[in-house]
């Protein structure tokens, strides 16, 4: 687990340091913090995000997203759940529709670990957003994790991301 927590945060750091050097075509980058939270078999988990996006056009983003999300354990129908942490790292699209609203397409993997378990899974994250301000959005998206490996199976959630951008 520790060595998927280590490349995962080495990815992440070494992807926001290439995509954060100067770019000379006139495009810019946004960076933003988001404060995470979805809903999952009967669970809450929190956590945070970083992203940054890459001006394509006035209506299109690329975005390279790094964060975590913890599950605390938890009870449900009488079975007890162990306390899981998701580190996914996705890339995606982000496309405006109008000057408030966008919709929101990652992919990318998802680092998952539990009680001395740990593996991986591919992961897809459709959602839709809205900027309230030319600072603060909001993202509402439905988090799926697909084929962990070693009978993990599945898992999908609804999730917000409230994000701050600088």
């Amino acid at each position: 687990m520790k060595k998927e927590l280590l490349s995962a945060a080495l990815l992440v750091a070494l992807t926001f340091g290439a995509v954060a050097q100067k770019i000379d075509d006139g495009k810019s980058l946004k960076f933003s913090v988001g404060l995470e939270s979805a809903y999952s078999g009967g669970s809450l988990g929190i956590g945070g995000s970083a992203q940054v996006d890459y001006d394509v056009s006035e209506e299109l983003d690329l975005t390279l997203n790094g964060g975590v999300l913890i599950y605390p354990g938890t009870t449900v129908s009488g079975f007890k759940l162990p306390s899981i942490t998701y580190i996914p790292v996705l890339v995606g699209t982000k496309y405006a529709f109008s000057e408030k609203v966008y919709g929101s397409a990652q992919l990318g993997l998802t680092f998952i670990s539990t009680s001395g378990y740990s593996t991986s899974g591919f992961t897809s994250v459709p959602g839709v957003g809205y900027k309230f301000t030319e600072n603060l959005d909001v993202l509402v998206k439905y988090i799926i994790v697909s084929g962990g490996g070693n009978g993990y199976g599945s898992s999908g959630g609804l999730g917000v991301r409230v994000a701050y951008t600088f």
